[in-house]
């Protein structure tokens, strides 16, 4: 297959390093940074296009990785080029509807919106995936993504697109919460005695941990917590800490911040 992809920062660069991990397709590459063109085209001989419009004809994919801003004035240039094509456009840019994409190429055209998250950059993330238009999908290219998806973490389609934005305060900003939480603990750790690289250490393992075990029993979180949870014990003690101070209504509320946000 044929892909185009425009922007090889953060998570282009990750979705950029699972298509060649593939080994099943031809890549071009558009980013203006001199930066990326160096990170990746030397170690990987992949193509940067010196135009945006080069990187994008002839496509089966193009993989949009731009900041949301750059979106509008990228379709626009590129829109002359692949609009009476058999291209299918992939968006990885958080919070842009798929009608940005059809107000400029036409209500039929193919979109696929995905919303990873930065654990993506590890192999760890959850991604989700809305098809627009998905009749006019091919089912080669439905699977290309899946499997370039899986090779960043877990994947999951969805049916209708308001999903993908309500992933946004679930998987994509979540990671800031985890690392509120770790830097917490750590600061706590510290207290103790821990030095901080110790305190950093033992707290992400036992993020790490937590979650594997979870993952991998299938065990409620509750059922895992009353385990762990001894009659008149230590951590019974330190959760009826966290609930009298509002723990687990910080966390929805933040996550209700966080849509209400991207709604306005």
């Amino acid at each position: 297959m044929n892909i185009g992809l425009f922007g090889a920062g953060n998570m282009g660069g990750a979705l950029l390093e699972a298509i060649i991990k593939t080994g099943k397709h031809s890549i071009a590459v558009f980013d203006p940074s001199e930066e990326a063109k160096k990170h990746f085209a030397d170690r990987t001989g992949v193509k940067f296009t010196l135009s945006s419009e080069e990187a994008a004809a002839g496509r089966n994919l193009i993989i949009i990785a731009v900041k949301p801003n750059i979106v509008p004035g990228l379709i626009n240039t590129i829109a002359p080029v692949i609009r009476d094509s058999q291209t299918v456009i992939l968006s990885v840019a958080a919070g842009v509807k798929t009608r940005v994409y059809t107000d400029a190429l036409g209500a039929g055209f193919p979109i696929v919106r995905a919303m990873p998250n930065l654990p993506a950059l590890a192999g760890e993330g959850y991604t989700g995936l809305y098809y627009k238009n998905a009749d006019h999908i091919p089912n080669d290219i439905k699977s290309a993504i899946t499997e370039i998806f899986s090779e960043v973490g877990e994947t999951a389609e969805f049916a209708a697109e308001d999903y993908i934005d309500k992933l946004i305060p679930v998987t994509s900003s979540s990671p800031a919460y985890i690392c509120m939480l770790i830097e917490a603990m750590a600061d706590g750790a510290v207290r103790l005695g821990f030095t901080r690289a110790e305190a950093y250490r033992m707290c992400e393992q036992a993020v790490l941990g937590t979650a594997a075990y979870l993952k991998e029993t299938g065990m409620h979180p509750a059922e895992l917590k009353d385990r762990v949870c001894s009659p008149a014990g230590t951590t019974i003690e330190a959760v009826a800490a966290l609930e009298e101070k509002g723990f687990r209504a910080a966390i929805l509320d933040a996550m209700d911040k966080c849509l209400g946000k991207l709604a306005k």
